[in-house]
């Protein structure tokens, strides 16, 4: 398999040069590696948010895709570095829970630890496995390298899991949630999963039934777009991936309220 596409999630920051490095390499194995900057603005070690993000996204890619998700707090240590193919996309990462919502219950896969060093860089540094283990493997992937040669096969059982995010059904009409994160708008993303809370976001009937509480503030109803509420209002909506989302009129609701990932959120539905 040749000319796949290669998609990096990392926590290193806009403009950083770790990126630049992990492409560098890319290119200097397989030329006609094509690169796609998914984010580089995952809050810094927080595997969750990647996580998440991570499951959002992925259905918009073709098969063969790889991702590299490099958001590694344990780099050094004894973690395993790990390649997975599921569904016909592959995933490099280390074995920190990262794609802990990708595989969920799912056991058809094929799992291996990276243990084969010819897929690495010469030097392996002990800070900056994304460049010397994950993105050479990405690139020997890429091109065309058999995935049963990077090293041993693997549960997917034995894959370090992290707990969902939050979704609590405190009582028959109220819900708590948490912040996983903020776009560059400054728009909350929650774990409120509008299937779990039954909201469609066709039906006009349910948007005043709503009620959510964060930061302190109170948010009331729903709406569909930012039009629908007045320049610095504060509104809740169904975001794009179908989690209920907290945002500001012509503003940042992230700053506005001092929101950070893992604060809770509460729905709370009024018949």
């Amino acid at each position: 398999m040749k000319n796949q596409m290669i998609v990096l999630i990392t926590d290193f920051g806009v403009g950083s040069i770790y990126t630049g490095l992990m492409k560098a390499v890319i290119h200097s194995i397989y030329h006609d590696a094509e690169i796609i900057d998914l984010t580089h603005n995952i809050q810094p070690q927080n595997i969750k948010q990647a996580a998440f993000l991570l499951k959002n996204s992925i259905a918009y890619f073709p098969e063969q895709t790889i991702f590299v998700i490099v958001v590694d707090p344990g780099v050094g240590s004894n973690r395993k570095s790990l390649i997975v193919k599921l569904e016909e996309k592959y995933f490099v990462f280390p074995d920190n829970g990262i794609i802990s919502y990708v595989i969920g219950e799912n056991s058809e896969g094929e799992a291996y630890e990276l243990t084969n060093k010819d897929y690495f860089r010469e030097k392996v540094s002990s800070t900056f496995h994304g460049r010397d283990i994950f993105a050479p493997v990405a690139a020997h992937l890429a091109g065309g390298v058999d995935i049963k040669k990077f090293g041993n096969r693997i549960n997917l059982s034995d894959i370090v899991q992290i707990p969902p995010p939050l979704l609590n059904k405190e009582s028959f009409n109220c819900w708590l949630g948490e912040i996983i994160y903020s776009d560059s708008f400054g728009n909350i993303i929650t774990s409120l999963n509008t299937e779990d809370l039954g909201i469609e976001n066709s039906d006009p009937d349910l948007k005043d039934n709503w009620r959510f509480e964060v930061s302190n503030q109170i948010v009331k109803g729903l709406k569909r777009n930012y039009s629908e509420a007045n320049p610095g209002e504060l509104l809740a909506y169904v975001g794009s991936f179908g989690y209920i989302e907290i945002g500001i009129s012509n503003g940042n609701a992230a700053q506005a309220l001092n929101a950070v990932s893992g604060n809770k959120i509460r729905a709370i539905k009024f018949s």
